[in-house]
């Protein structure tokens, strides 16, 4: 199975064709392949967040985690899609170009991750010299969403949960870039409308009662709660030791006020709460 999740979620409005096209013949492949693999990166926050709940779209990247054995399965797949002739190869090993039309392109990320991993890291062939960190994958293929991209396909999604465990590491690489910040404010900002209402207004009361019936900030101590219960023990302890960084907090809570339009202390304010109840479901035994 690619995913722990049996509910299937159709969409509340169809992909365009930009986002379609190059998903399915990735997944079909995958699939033929007997490969276990789930969507991430934007395409997937959007699908979850507009497509699935409604919420609104954000930057969009495509790119898909694969659970390989050893590189030849990666190489095999990249292989069997540049010869549907729908795909060429690009100057980066991990991406394949979509010829959406004469003149369009689109990127598609193969992320290869298990058994080819060495600790939490992947080293791209033929020199072993390009490192890539690929903590947190497991966790969000096992945690993956079934998610109805088209009438006869199904595919696998990273979760909410699985996504912000993503970021955050991925954040942690590269936070010089400052790309990895808006991603996660959208996703802790938008995480209780995202299917998360009736939990808090249920089971979860205590949480929204807690947070003073701020339903934003109280979905963000939720998410905590569900990373938490997806990571292991080494990716808890990791995201655990970013989060109880003082630098690093403050690094990161600068780019999440930085990632909006809006600088005022009000919204400084907000995003904290957001970062402080995230990390306080998070650490929570």
């Amino acid at each position: 199975m690619n995913s722990t999740s049996r509910r299937i979620f159709p969409l509340l409005k169809p992909l365009s064709p930009l986002v379609l096209e190059p998903l399915k013949p990735v997944a079909q492949t995958a699939n033929a392949l007997n490969l276990l693999y789930f969507l991430a990166g934007a395409t997937a926050r959007d699908l979850v967040l507009e497509n699935v709940f409604g919420r609104p779209p954000g930057k969009l990247t495509r790119d898909f985690g694969f659970a390989l054995s050893d590189w030849k399965q990666f190489e095999n797949l990249k292989a069997t899609l540049i010869s549907t002739r729908r795909f060429k190869a690009d100057r980066a090993i991990q991406r394949v170009l979509y010829q959406h039309s004469a003149d369009i392109s689109v990127g598609v990320d193969l992320i290869p991750f298990g058994g080819i991993q060495e600790g939490s890291q992947i080293r791209w062939p033929p020199h072993n010299d390009s490192v890539m960190n690929v903590a947190g994958f497991r966790e969000a293929l096992e945690s993956a969403i079934q998610v109805q991209v088209d009438i006869d396909l199904v595919i696998p999604v990273a979760s909410l949960p699985g996504l912000i465990i993503l970021k955050l590491f991925a954040w942690a690489d590269r936070k010089h870039e400052k790309r990895d910040a808006p991603d996660i404010l959208k996703i802790l900002a938008d995480s209780a409308d995202a299917g998360n209402e009736d939990r808090l207004y249920a089971d979860e009361l205590p949480l929204l009662e807690a947070a003073g019936f701020d339903v934003p900030i109280a979905g963000a101590h939720l998410l905590g709660k569900d990373a938490r219960r997806i990571a292991c023990q080494e990716t808890v302890a990791s995201i655990a030791e970013i989060l109880a960084n003082p630098n690093l907090k403050r690094e990161l809570l600068n780019q999440l006020v930085q990632a909006s339009p809006r600088s005022d202390e009000s919204f400084a304010g907000y995003c904290a709460r957001l970062l402080n109840n995230f990390q306080r479901g998070f650490t929570e035994a």
